[in-house]
């Protein structure tokens, strides 16, 4: 029952219990009305005076309790005015008065403080007149009730009266009543009255005045009702109160056998249910389903089969039409095996697929709604190596970094047991790489971070042959974070937002200055043996060195030596000297000539009588062999002074000669002070560059040579913007970049740039494509490798878990006809179809055919289906076996056959002869079908029984109402 008629009962209720019986529902909604009305206008003056009482006093809380208040008033004269005889017009100008007081609360609520009673607008005048009018209609109708007031009924209770009799409470259908009255002559007298019930209803009411409008109902249409007499079987075709059209099978007793299945919108289509019910009904066979069954229909000159289980509901049907019904069997056969076999493709969030292309093997990732969301680029020449292509990359893409295609780009990457690094610009080409790989992944870094913090203010350098270069001792990028440059050595490096400075060099104290000469290929021939105060003593030095070298003699010695030489001063010293220059001994005094020098030398000598003789008059260059018996240059002055040296050593003394001579080669070679570090640009058949740090460490090349040097150092611009904006990334085995403008996809790429796999859709937006890559990289490791050899089932979750049956082309073989609310509950679906489908027999549905169902208390029905399996009719009756059900149907196949047709357009009266008895009786059907009264005994003829309609047809319009407890 719903909430409206539990509502409505329950009122009814409590109005008979405590109030009194109601003439009409009327009476009893009115005094509910009336309780609301005084509960809601007693809590509006409970709310004023306590708001007022506690001193929380607003307009907002005069404003709450006066609607309150007024609605309150309102419900209690309309709840009046139901409660009272009023007629129905009456009624309608109360709910006018009804509507038009409560637009004049909502008025006030509007209205009420800002425009009242001399504020704003002040709609003071206008509320109240709304409202007032509203309850002088109310008031006006309850004033004038004799007016209004309607007949009340001919019969009322009066006290006192006896007991009601038995045929008045239903407990008897015949009996007797004395009538007392006075005579003409206003003497007592009385007459006994025969008492006998004639009809009763078919239903019941929940309340008297339910009951007593059905009564009505009875009265108003049984006098025009006409005669239908039912010999045989009928078909009752009637229209229902919505409209819609209905039929029923009935006996010749006037009991219901079957109904149709749905309802019709045209008379037409009733009747041509009931003309296929006539003409297939008597021959229709009887079909049962044990377990499973295929089903086989045609549609549209196409044949397409259904698997359906015991209880007709339909488990799985073929995506596909067949020409014939033979070739749909044995696609339902192919199914059933297909299946079986079919792994379930079960994937959370990303999923491997091998398969076939090109005449090899490859691999696809499809997401959880098995749509291919990238494509491998590679094909391999069987399964298992496409399968261990895949193993090898799903651990990489949990860890792999995510690239943006058209931003600067510091890539990181092994080599080896070597780090690397290249720097990709906007267009996707290397621009930059690091020269050497190291072992250690912080050296690669502190590479790209000096690369980038020096590459927008490094000078253009070219070497001609070989070059001086000047530069500060212990170099070390030191600059402002919010500087966009760092300073040169020796400089400071100016703050753009007024910060601190802060300067190159060694804390607090001035850098020294070396210097050294380059090749142009960076070979460094010689270098500065001592630091220097600035760069003008550093130039300085090397015009020593030019000066002392171009006029030193070549001196070469394997073991230690004596020296003879003139000191600054003008006299003479000697000092004994190791093969690598280090002074032994010293004179320790100073000498008036070369042979005094000599003859104390000479003493000491004879202690050491291996060394060698020098004696030194100009600069010289030694040739000397180290400890490890490698060979080295240095260029000692005058003085014994060690001006230069090489800053390598060499495995013979001829190739040390040879490092000697390319000094020479190269002295006069120009000076350049190197206080930042230097783009140097080379030619090798091609234009070529080298990023130089001042301390000479590379850092980093070209990624890309130029035919000419002007285009060379064009493309520096692109390279310094780059280098100094590019995001920094670590590379390994496997990288993802996204990629696009309008529309973004995205990419797996490998360590050196090439490409594993491509997306096959795009995205909307970056944010998009970035969601599908975080959940393949975050759920890579967990994906399932499989392959589809010749089907799978695939789930989907759209609305509900639905599955398909699928082979490897992700063409769709089969699918469920209903979708279940969960996972697990679709996939213990389809464990059941795996079952039943293997067993599944076949069953033809024929035009028409009977089957025979069973509900849960094992109670069984008939219906009958036509050709599509559709239900056409129902029974009504129940049985207690399959063989009870079964003999029905056989009576139901002759009730048809013989039944004839009734359109039931008007109430009738029908009748016929008494179920399983001997007689007749009658029923007062109205024009929807419904009983409305039937005869409450079985005549012995079947005039008799006609007798009795016509006593009711007479009589019953005028009867009398009476209500008994």
């Amino acid at each position: 029952m719903s909430f409206s008629s539990d509502l409505h009962q329950n009122l009814f209720q409590l109005y008979e219990r405590y109030v009194g019986e109601p003439n009409s529902r009327k009476d009893v909604y009115g005094y509910w009305v009336f309780i609301l009305g005084y509960v809601v206008g007693a809590a509006g003056v409970f709310t004023f005076v306590v708001g007022y009482a506690g001193d929380t006093g607003s307009y907002t809380l005069i404003r709450i309790s006066g609607v309150v208040a007024a609605t309150g008033l309102t419900l209690c004269l309309f709840g009046i005015v139901l409660m009272l005889p009023v007629r129905k017009r009456g009624i309608q100008a109360s709910v006018v008065g009804l509507a038009i007081s409560l637009a004049g609360v909502v008025f006030f609520g509007y209205a009420y403080p800002n425009n009242w009673r001399g504020f704003g607008v002040d709609y003071s005048v206008e509320v109240i007149v709304t409202y007032t009018a509203g309850i002088g209609i109310i008031a006006g109708v309850t004033a004038l009730v004799p007016i209004l007031t309607g007949q009340k009924g001919m019969f009322v209770e009066e006290e006192g009266a006896t007991e009601d009799p038995p045929i008045l409470t239903g407990d008897a259908t015949e009996g007797a009543q004395f009538a007392v009255f006075r005579d003409e002559h206003g003497d007592w007298t009385w007459n006994v009255l025969h008492l006998e019930a004639l009809a009763g209803s078919d239903d019941s009411a929940v309340t008297r005045p339910e009951a007593k409008e059905g009564i009505e109902r009875v009265k108003s249409q049984i006098s025009s009702a006409g005669l239908m007499e039912l010999t045989t079987s009928a078909f009752r075709l009637y229209e229902d109160r919505d409209g819609t059209w209905q039929w029923a099978l009935a006996r010749d007793d006037g009991s219901i056998v079957g109904t149709c299945a749905g309802q019709f919108d045209e008379r037409d289509e009733a009747e041509n249910s009931v003309s296929f019910l006539k003409d297939r009904g008597p021959k229709a066979d009887v079909i049962e389903i044990e377990d499973a069954a295929f089903t086989y229909t045609e549609e549209r000159d196409r044949w397409y089969w259904k698997l359906i289980d015991d209880e007709r509901t339909p488990l799985a049907a073929g995506e596909d039409g067949h020409q014939t019904q033979e070739r749909a069997e044995e696609a339902a056969r192919t199914f059933a095996e297909r299946f079986d076999r079919a792994r379930l493709l079960d994937i959370e969030h990303v999923g491997v697929e091998l398969y076939e292309r090109d005449g090899g093997w490859t691999w696809r990732f499809v997401d959880d709604a098995d749509a291919v969301v990238a494509t491998a680029e590679d094909t391999y020449g069987s399964r298992r190596d496409a399968e261990e292509a895949a193993e090898a990359l799903l651990p990489e893409l949990e860890s792999a970094a995510v690239t943006v295609a058209g931003e600067p780009t510091y890539e990181h990457y092994q080599s080896g047991e070597e780090w690397r690094w290249r720097l990709v610009d906007e267009a996707e080409h290397v621009i930059a790489r690091s020269l050497d790989g190291v072992t250690d992944h912080a050296d690669s870094e502190r590479s790209t971070e000096a690369f980038q913090a020096n590459a927008r203010d490094a000078d253009v350098v070219e070497i001609e042959d070989a070059e001086y270069e000047v530069f500060p001792s212990g170099w070390e990028l030191t600059y402002d974070e919010t500087d966009d440059l760092p300073a040169k050595a020796g400089e400071q490096a100016v703050s753009t937002d007024g910060g601190t400075v802060a300067e190159a060099g060694d804390g607090d104290a001035p850098p020294e200055w070396q210097w050294r000469l380059v090749t142009d290929d960076r070979e460094i021939v010689a270098a500065s043996n001592e630091p220097h105060e600035s760069p003008e003593s550093a130039s300085a030095a090397i015009e020593r060195v030019r000066e002392q070298a171009a006029e030193a003699d070549l001196i070469e010695f394997e073991n230690a030596a004596f020296q003879v030489y003139e000191a600054d001063d003008g006299e003479w010293r000697w000092r004994l000297i190791d093969e690598d220059g280090n002074v032994l001994a010293d004179s320790g005094q100073e000498h008036t000539s070369r042979s005094e020098a000599a003859q104390a030398m000479m003493t000491l000598k004879e202690e050491a009588p291996d060394a060698e003789l020098l004696e030194i008059e100009t600069a010289a260059f030694e040739l000397f062999v180290n400890e490890d018996n490698e060979w080295g240059w240095r260029l000692i002055d005058e003085a014994g002074k060690l001006v230069a040296e090489d800053p390598a050593t060499h495995p013979t003394r001829g190739a040390a000669r040879k490092a000697m001579n390319r000094l020479l080669e190269h002295l006069d070679s120009n000076i350049r002070t190197m206080d930042r570090a230097i783009f140097q640009t080379y030619p090798a058949e091609e234009w070529h560059w080298r990023f130089v740090l001042p301390t000479g460490e590379t850092v980093a090349v070209e990624g890309e040579s130029h035919p000419t040097r002007d285009e060379l150092v064009d493309s520096l611009d692109s390279v310094r913007n780059a280098a100094a904006t590019a995001n920094d990334y670590t590379i390994g085995d496997v990288a993802v970049q996204l990629y696009g403008s309008s529309e973004w996809r995205f990419r797996l790429l490998d360590r050196d740039r090439e490409e594993i796999a491509d997306s096959t859709d795009s995205y909307a937006d970056r944010a998009t494509a970035s969601a599908t890559v975080n959940t393949l990289t975050t759920h890579a490791d967990e994906a399932p490798i499989f392959a589809i050899e010749d089907a799978v089932i695939r789930l989907g979750d759209e609305g509900g878990w639905s599955w398909d049956l699928i082979d490897r082309d992700r063409e769709v073989i089969a699918s469920g006809v209903s979708s279940a609310p969960t996972k697990d509950d679709a996939v213990s679906e389809i464990e059941t179809i795996k079952q039943l489908a293997s067993i599944a027999g076949r069953v033809d549905f024929d035009v028409a055919s009977f089957e025979l169902v069973a509900d849960q208390d094992d109670h069984w029905q008939w219906r009958l289906l036509d050709k599509d399996g559709r239900t056409v009719a129902t029974g009504t009756e129940v049985h207690d076996s399959n063989a009870a059900a079964r003999d029905a149907i056989e009576s139901v196949r002759s009730l048809i056959e013989a039944a004839s047709i009734l359109e039931i357009d008007s109430v009738s009266f029908e009748l016929h002869s008494a179920e399983d008895e001997d007689g007749w009786v009658w029923q007062l059907v109205d024009k929807y079908g419904s009983t409305m009264a039937e005869s409450t005994q079985t005549y012995e003829s079947r005039t008799d029984a006609r007798e009795a309609m016509n006593d009711v047809k007479a009589h019953a319009p005028e009867g009398w109402i009476t209500f008994t407890d």
